[in-house]
């Protein structure tokens, strides 16, 4: 049995997340709300938000 190893070019653990309706920082070691959207090429894109209310307004507006 083989361990597989992550891939060193896709962490995001030193990545900064911001609310993707506010801009404010979102602290990734944290739970936030999400939500991933599909780009026209099939891309799955994640979505993070400082809280439940931006996420609500993120989604009002979408629709």
């Amino acid at each position: 049995m083989t361990a597989v190893e992550p891939d060193p070019d896709t962490s995001t653990e030193s990545a900064e997340a911001t609310c993707a309706t506010c801009g404010v920082p979102v602290e990734t070691d944290e739970w936030h709300p999400a939500a991933t959207t599909t780009t026209d090429d099939g891309t799955v894109e994640i979505r993070s938000f400082c809280g439940r209310s931006c996420r609500d307004r993120w989604r009002e507006r979408r629709e």
